[in-house]
This record gives structure tokens, sequence and C-alpha cells, in this order.
């Protein structure tokens, strides 16, 4: 099955986007939701981050604590990368594996990977799309959502590329700024679809 990658920063919007192209018949897949449900307890990417960061990134039930392991190694460039060495390739080869279950008659899937680009991911994907907001948008959005302090959510920010960059890169671009309505959102994903489909079926 062809594979479309949708991106953002964090806030921007991509689970409502995604929601949209699922409500087309799209089948979708989380890059995210995958990655917590390989990490845990029990499963073999759990086992193989504790193995190299140890016990200390655990909470009291065994599971990661993904605030401490994300302080840790977003402070270190090189403990980042030795965890995303262990983590995407087992994300990458899960989601190939569950595409293989999918119904033959989609015309293709949906993969949401919010540092597809960081990640170098660009090859998995026929086309790539990325939802936009302003940068203030972003924060006010991740702060009531997740309630982190505009600080931390800056911070990670920092680590994403930005919006111009992405657009650069992307082959499409959703607006999912504020002043956008559910209609006008729709709409978007909605002539996105059609000019997948076209790209898919060989028109």
């Amino acid at each position: 099955m062809e594979r479309a990658g949708l991106t953002g920063g964090i806030g921007s919007g991509k689970s409502r986007v995604a929601a949209l192209f699922a409500e087309q018949g799209i089948p979708v897949l989380d890059a995210d939701r995958v990655t917590r449900e390989l990490q845990e307890p029990g499963q073999p990417l759990h086992g193989a981050i504790v193995e190299r960061f140890g016990p200390g990134i655990l909470d009291p039930r065994g599971h990661l604590d993904r605030r401490a392991l994300a302080a840790r190694v977003f402070s270190d460039a090189g403990e980042r990368e030795t965890l995303e060495a262990i983590v995407h390739p087992a994300v990458r080869n899960e989601i190939h594996a569950r595409l293989e279950g999918e119904p033959s008659g989609a015309p293709y899937a949906l993969i949401v990977v919010p540092l597809l680009f960081e990640a170098g991911w660009e090859t998995d994907f026929f086309h790539i799309l990325t939802v936009e907001c302003t940068p203030e948008e972003q924060v006010e959005r991740v702060t009531r959502r997740d309630g982190r302090t505009r600080e931390e959510v800056r911070a990670m920010m920092e680590r994403q590329l930005d919006s111009d960059a992405r657009r650069r890169r992307a082959d499409i671009c959703i607006d999912n700024r504020d002043c956008i309505d559910d209609g006008q959102l729709r709409e978007q994903v909605l002539a996105a679809d059609r000019h997948l489909r076209v790209l898919t079926s060989g028109g």
C-alpha cells in the first residue's frame, strides 16, 4: 500500500487532520501511538530502552517515565541519538507490518510522524503533508492541552524544524491557524485526499 506522511510541529493539529482523513476511509497510523504501545512493559522495545538507560527511567509501576527520559536525552545529543537508534527502526518495522494487514481497497495509508524530517523518514512516503499554525498558537494549544509551561513548549519547538523549513520540504501544506474554521479545514483535507487518490491511481 502506498504511504503518505503527515507531519507538523507540536500543537499544530495533526490528530485533528488525521481524523478527517480517516473519515474518508483512509487507514491512519500514528507513529507516536505505535511508539507508546511498543514501549509498554513486556515489549522488546521497552526492555531495550531500560537495558541502555537503566531503571532510573521507570516509574513505580515499571512503565517508562517519559518526562524523566526526555529530560535526560534532550540535554545530551549523544544520548538522544542513541535513543532514536533504538526506537526508530522498531517503530518503522511495526508500521510496515501493520500496513501489510490493512484492507487492499484503500488507495493509500496516512502515517502521522511528528519528527518525519528530523528522523530522515522522507523516503518512506510518496507524498508528504505538513499541518501548520503560528508558533504562538502552538504554545497556547500545548500549554492548555498538556499543562506544560510556555518555556517547556518553546524548548520542544526549538528541537523541531521551523514552519518555513517544513513547508519547503513538504508537498502539501494544510493551514490550521485559529482563524481557520472546521469547514475550511475539512475542505483542505478533502482537496488533499482527492489529489493523493489521483496520484495513486496513476492519473
